[in-house]
C-alpha cells in the first residue's frame, strides 16, 4: 500500500502513514465534481479531471532509476557490502519520492505534499465559487432588466398593433413610456390621423395641460408610427400666465363629436381643439376666455383664436363668456374655421347688435346715477328725476315729485337766504334759488326745488304742511307730507 497524502509505502492494514501521520484511505475525493473514486485512479470517472493526490503521482511516475550501488570498500567483508547494500537499498523509495526538478517546492513538511495540495485545492475552489456567484447574480440582473425592456415594448407593441385603440390610451402610455411625464401635466386629448399613402405613416396627435399652476400652458406633441412602434415628438409649448386651462367637453358645453377632432383645411391635416383660460379664481362677473385653437400636423405650427368676455350663468348652473366677438382677426382659412366652429361651443356667447344697444343704454345709465351719487350732487339729481314732472307743472297738471333723502345736509348753511320752521319740518331758501326741506322725525334731508327751471325768490308757508314757492315761471305750492306739487 501507498499513502494517498505523501506516497511512501506503508505496511499492510495500517490506519496512519508511518511517513507523515495521515489517516490512510482506500478512497479519494475529486476537487473538482467532489466524486468518491479509489486512491490509486489517475482520472475522475465523473467529470474526467486528473485526480490530484499522492498515490496517483506515485503510480503515474515511472520508476526511478536505482542508484548506482556504491561500490564496496576495499577490504569489506562480505557480510559489511551485504548490509551496506540492504541500506542503501532501503534509501532508495524515499529517494524516488522527490521531484527531479527544483520548480516544484515538494520538501517533506509536517503535512506533507498531499496537505498543500489540498489547501491549495480548497481556496481555488472557493474563489471559483465565489466568481461564480458573482456572474450568476450578474445574469440574473441583467436578464432582469432585459425582461422589463421586453415588457415595456410588448406593451408597447400590443398598443401599437391593436388600430382600435383608443388614440388617448395610446397618447398616454407613449409619453410615460419615453419619460415625458414629469411636468405632471393632464391630458387632453388625443387624435388619430390614419395612413392616407404609403409616405405617410400612422400619426396622433395629442394635448396635455398644467391648469391652475404659476406657469399653466399646453403642449402638442406628435406620435408618428415607425414599424411597430411609436416616434414621439414634442411640437409646440404655450404658456398662459396668470389663467386657469380647463380642457373638457363639459365646462366647454360642447359636442364630443365637434371637439376635438382631426380636420383638413386647403388639403393640409389639423388638429382642432378647444379650451377654457379664465383668470384664476375668476368666476361670475369676472372675466373669462374660450380659446380655439388649430395644430398644423406637417408643419407644427398652432394658430388660435380667444373669444374674451364677462363670465355668466345660464339657466342650468353652467357658465359661458359672454362677448362681443375674437380678441385676433379673423382673416385667413384657418380663423375663418374656428369662427365658425364658435357656434358649436355653448361657453361662447357672442352679443347680437341689440344686446350690445341694450349693454351701451345700461352702462350709461350707470354711469349717470353713479355721477349723480353724494349730498353734493342733489340738486343735479331732483332736477334728472322730476324732469318731466315739472313739463306737467307748467301745463298746470299737479304732480307726484321724486325727492332724494340725504343722511347729511344738502345745503351750505352759510348761504341761507330765508327760513321756515314748524313743529314737523325745516325749509331753507338758498342764494342759488334752490329750497331744502329737513324732517325733524326722520333727521333726513331732501331737495324741494331746484334752480334749473329758474332760481326761486321767496319762500312761504301754506297751511300746516304745505310751502309755497315763488319762480320765474309762477308759484308752486308743495306738500311736504305727500311730496305733491301743483303750480299757482
Amino acid at each position: 500500500m501507498r499513502c494517498q497524502h505523501c506516497g511512501h509505502e506503508v505496511p499492510e492494514g495500517s490506519a496512519f502513514c508511518n511517513h507523515c501521520g495521515n489517516r490512510i484511505s482506500n478512497e479519494v475525493t475529486c476537487s473538482y465534481c467532489h466524486t468518491t473514486m479509489p486512491a490509486t485512479s489517475v482520472f475522475c470517472p465523473h467529470c474526467g479531471k486528473a485526480v490530484d493526490n499522492a498515490m496517483n503521482i506515485a503510480s503515474k511516475e515511472p520508476e526511478a532509476a536505482a542508484p548506482a550501488a556504491t561500490p564496496p570498500r576495499q577490504g569489506m567483508t562480505y557480510n559489511e557490502q551485504r548490509r551496506a547494500a540492504e541500506r542503501q537499498a532501503a534509501r532508495q523509495p524515499a529517494n524516488a519520492w522527490k521531484q527531479p526538478e527544483p520548480v516544484e517546492d515538494d520538501d517533506d513538511d509536517d503535512d506533507g505534499g498531499g496537505g498543500s495540495n489540498f489547501n491549495r485545492n480548497l481556496i481555488i475552489g472557493v474563489v471559483l465559487a465565489v466568481l461564480a456567484i458573482a456572474l450568476l447574480s450578474l445574469l440574473r440582473h441583467c436578464n432582469s432588466q432585459e425582461n422589463d425592456r421586453l415588457e415595456a415594448r410588448v406593451d408597447s407593441l400590443a398598443l401599437a398593433a391593436d388600430s382600435s385603440q383608443d388614440p388617448l390610451a395610446v397618447f398616454t402610455a407613449e409619453l410615460s413610456r419615453n419619460g415625458m411625464t414629469e411636468d405632471k401635466a393632464y391630458a387632453g386629448c388625443a387624435v388619430k390621423f390614419a395612413e392616407t399613402d404609403p409616405d405617410t405613416p400612422d400619426r396622433i396627435v395629442g394635448v396635455t395641460y398644467k391648469e391652475d399652476t404659476d406657469r399653466p400652458f399646453i403642449k402638442v406633441y406628435t406620435l408618428t408610427r415607425d414599424g411597430a412602434q411609436w416616434k414621439t415628438e414634442l411640437g409646440q409649448t404655450k404658456y398662459y400666465d396668470g389663467r386657469n386651462i380647463v380642457m373638457d367637453n363639459s365646462s366647454l358645453i360642447a359636442d364630443a363629436m365637434y371637439v376635438p377632432r382631426a380636420v383638413t383645411i386647403e388639403g393640409k391635416p389639423y388638429l382642432y381643439f378647444a379650451f377654457l383660460n379664465h383668470l384664476k379664481g375668476a368666476g361670475e362677473g369676472n372675466n373669462g376666455r374660450v380659446t380655439l385653437a388649430l395644430y398644423d400636423v406637417d408643419n407644427k405650427k398652432l394658430t388660435t383664436l380667444t373669444y374674451d368676455g364677462t363670465i355668466r350663468s345660464r339657466s342650468d348652473g353652467r357658465q359661458y363668456v359672454h362677448c362681443r366677438g375674437p380678441l385676433e382677426g379673423t382673416s385667413g382659412s384657418e380663423r375663418q374655421f374656428l369662427k365658425q366652429e364658435a357656434a358649436n361651443i355653448g361657453a361662447i356667447h357672442v352679443a347680437t347688435q341689440d344686446e350690445i344697444d341694450a349693454e351701451e343704454e345700461a352702462k350709461a345709465a350707470e354711469e349717470e346715477a353713479k355721477a349723480l351719487e353724494g349730498e353734493e350732487n342733489a340738486d343735479a339729481k331732483w332736477d334728472h328725476d322730476n324732469a318731466e314732472n315739472m313739463d306737467k307743472l307748467k301745463e298746470g297738471e299737479e304732480v307726484k315729485m321724486k325727492p332724494t333723502q340725504y343722511d347729511k345736509p344738502i345745503i351750505n348753511m352759510k348761504e341761507i337766504k330765508e327760513k321756515l320752521e314748524n313743529d314737523r319740518y325745516l325749509v331753507f331758501l338758498d342764494t342759488k334759488g334752490s329750497v331744502v326741506g329737513f324732517n325733524k322725525s326722520s333727521r333726513k334731508y331732501f331737495t324741494i326745488y331746484a334752480g334749473k327751471n329758474g332760481a326761486a325768490s321767496g319762500i312761504s308757508m301754506s297751511g300746516d304742511n304745505s310751502v309755497l314757492i315763488k319762480t320765474p315761471n309762477g308759484n308752486i305750492t308743495y306738500d311736504l307730507v305727500h311730496d305733491r306739487a301743483k303750480s299757482n
